[in-house]
């Protein structure tokens, strides 16, 4: 090992060092998010940490009637509406369709007795987003999309969704945790011990 960098017998995985990537990715995001809102005294996220997806074919649940899908990863740790920017259903020649309304899950059966605008409520469970039209009427092969921050990285290689004030930030992460990981041996100086008993 030279300079400190790993030498052949560094053992971290892709998939371990793709986790370590995925784990700094949300930390720079969220507190990216809480400074700037303690700035600025409101909530943004950064629009370079969203992407938006073309979400799985919605099913329908046979107990409730309600539709779901998955979203790529679980929304960040951030109110919902900055998590998850936007949620539509848009279809070639037509455009966007009905908006899609996010609520909390645990106020679905309370708003089940509220009067709402036209459109689609959506909640989210994890990875699942359920959903329901006002009318009740069907979303069988709706195209879906959402709007919403990554950190999911699935190569090494590939460009990842993030600011470029955030790349010195994640990378100094990433290469802690994998020193403390490896146990990569560090020089420690302490100048401030003092010289003890010499010998006259």
């Amino acid at each position: 090992m030279a300079d400190n960098f790993p030498s052949s017998e560094f053992g971290a995985t892709p998939n371990e060092v793709l986790l370590y990537i995925d784990q700094a990715l949300a930390a720079t995001m969220i507190g990216q998010v809480w400074q700037g809102a303690k700035l600025e005294g409101n909530i943004a996220m950064p629009e370079a940490y969203l992407t938006t997806y073309l979400l799985p074919s919605l099913a329908q649940d046979d107990a409730t009637g309600y539709w779901y899908t998955t979203l790529p990863q679980p929304p960040v740790s951030l109110p919902l509406g900055y998590s998850i920017d936007d949620i539509y259903f848009a279809k070639s020649g037509y455009g966007k369709g009905l908006p899609v309304f996010m609520i909390k899950q645990k106020r679905v059966s309370y708003r089940n007795n509220m009067p709402m605008p036209m459109g689609v409520r959506a909640w989210v469970e994890g990875s699942k987003l359920t959903l329901v039209a006002s009318d009740g009427s069907s979303l069988l092969n709706e195209p879906l999309y959402a709007r919403m921050a990554s950190t999911r990285t699935s190569s090494l290689t590939d460009t990842m969704n993030l600011p470029d004030d955030a790349l010195e930030s994640i990378f100094m992460n990433v290469v802690g945790k994998l020193k403390d990981r490896m146990q990569i041996p560090k020089d420690i100086i302490a100048d401030d011990i003092s010289a003890g008993n010499k010998s006259s």
